[in-house]
C-alpha cells in the first residue's frame, strides 16, 4: 500500500502541501481544536433519537413484565425476586399498607411458599415516563384454593447500571373499589 507521502513524492513535499493549511501549534489552537473537534462530534452524532431510547425502553419494561408473570407462573422464588429492586427504596403497595425495603420483601416472599393456583395477566399498559422509567398497569384475575379475586395490578420499572427491575409494584383489588 503506499502512503500519501510517497504518492506525493516524498515527505518534504507532503509537509509543503500540508504546512499552508494546518494552523500554528500553540496552547490556544490546541485547546480550540479540541473544542472544535468535540463539538463536531457531538453535531455528527447527532441528539440522542428519543423516540428509539422510548421504544427500547418500553420494549425491556414488557420483557421484564413477561419474566415476573413467568417466574410466578412456574413457582420459581429467586427468578421472581430476581426481577425486583434490591433496594431500600423499593416499594410494596397494597390495599392496607404500603412497605418500603427488597430485603424485608424477599424474605416474606421466601417464607411463604404459596403461590397461585392460577393467575391471568391481561393486557399490559406501558407509559413511558423518562429514559430509563417505564410505568405499567394490567388487569389480573387470580384463583387461589377455589376462591378467585381480580383486579388492577402497577409497576414502575426503571434501568438501574445497564439492567431493569421494578422498583414499585402494587395491587388495586377490584373488591376494595365501591
Amino acid at each position: 500500500m503506499l502512503s500519501l507521502a510517497t504518492l506525493l513524492g516524498g515527505r518534504s513535499r507532503v509537509d509543503r502541501f500540508l504546512r499552508p493549511m494546518m494552523p500554528r501549534r500553540n496552547f490556544h489552537s490546541g485547546a480550540s481544536f479540541k473544542f472544535v473537534a468535540l463539538f463536531a462530534l457531538f453535531v455528527g452524532c447527532g441528539m440522542p433519537d428519543v423516540e428509539r431510547v422510548r421504544r427500547n425502553d418500553l420494549t425491556a419494561a414488557a420483557e421484564i413484565f413477561r419474566g415476573n408473570i413467568a417466574a410466578i407462573h412456574s413457582r420459581d422464588t429467586e427468578a421472581y425476586l430476581s426481577y425486583y429492586l434490591n433496594s431500600p427504596d423499593f416499594v410494596v403497595a397494597g390495599p392496607d399498607s404500603l412497605r418500603r425495603g427488597f430485603v424485608q420483601f424477599a424474605e416474606a416472599r421466601r417464607i411463604d411458599d404459596e403461590w397461585p393456583d392460577t393467575l391471568m395477566a391481561g393486557e399490559l399498559t406501558l407509559v413511558w415516563i423518562a429514559p430509563g422509567v417505564v410505568y405499567g398497569a394490567y388487569p389480573y384475575t387470580v384463583i387461589v384454593g377455589g376462591d378467585s379475586s381480580k383486579g388492577w395490578s402497577e409497576r414502575l420499572f426503571v434501568k438501574v447500571g445497564g439492567s431493569w427491575k421494578i422498583a414499585i409494584t402494587s395491587v388495586i383489588s377490584a373488591s376494595d373499589n365501591p
